[in-house]
């Protein structure tokens, strides 16, 4: 089986608009780049300095532009890791920034206009979730490996706006479907990337993957205030 590597942040390269205007703020922060904390939680591991996550993870940017700061995989996923003959995993999240975002001053206003001009660039649509979890697995057709759908966007913070999505992570299996979670956070007037990941198992899966991403997602953002 070929695993497309549709990770969120590789849906961002390309999607930034043509005019620097629409996309970027008109201010820029008084220091560029700065430090994030990466708060620790009872049921996911921060592994990122890993060897075997760390290759994992590197080995799908294909952009320097882009820094990981912080993978968490669930802490049993991480103890049987080495046992693992191809690192697939499911339960995780993913910190990112682009570095070069990092000089411009945003605001919690800014995250609505990034995520539809990002929308726009990858073609992304949005989807009714019933008829999403009537249609993805019946239809082969209706979900593409490269392009999720959107089926709820929200705001669990007013600097954080956070996209549910439906991915195939593989073109050819058509009933391995993941829950992604995709994440604009505002950290010190800082744009950051955040990413959660669920295998896709019934309604419920939606409603958990939404619940795991807004504690990990806040308490990110609570942690470098």
């Amino acid at each position: 089986m070929t695993r497309t590597y549709i990770i969120f942040l590789l849906l961002l390269i390309g999607c930034k608009s043509e005019k620097k205007e629409d996309y970027y703020s008109e201010e820029k922060n008084e220091i560029e780049h700065i430090d994030f904390n990466l708060p620790t939680f009872g049921k996911w591991t921060e592994c990122y300095a890993d060897k075997s996550v760390k290759l994992y993870f590197d080995e799908l940017s294909i952009s320097d532009k882009f820094k990981t700061l912080g993978v968490y995989l669930n802490n049993y996923t991480f103890s049987k890791k080495d046992s693992l003959d191809v690192l697939d995993f499911e339960d995780y999240a993913v910190f990112m920034i682009n570095k070069n975002e990092q000089k411009w001053k945003l605001t919690g206003k800014d995250l609505e206009r990034i995520f539809r001009i990002q929308k726009k660039k990858t073609g992304t649509i949005n989807v009714d979730r019933l008829e999403a979890l009537k249609k993805v697995y019946s239809d082969t057709t209706f979900l593409h490996s490269e392009k999720p759908i959107v089926i709820e966007e929200y705001k669990p913070n007013e600097n954080i706006l956070s996209a549910l999505k439906l991915i195939k992570p593989y073109y050819d299996d058509h009933e391995i479907i993941v829950v992604y979670v995709y994440n604009l956070i505002l950290i010190n007037n800082h744009l950051v990337y955040g990413g959660y990941y669920l295998d896709l198992n019934g309604i419920e899966s939606l409603e958990k993957a939404k619940e795991m991403n807004d504690i990990i997602m806040t308490k990110f953002l609570e942690s470098n205030k």
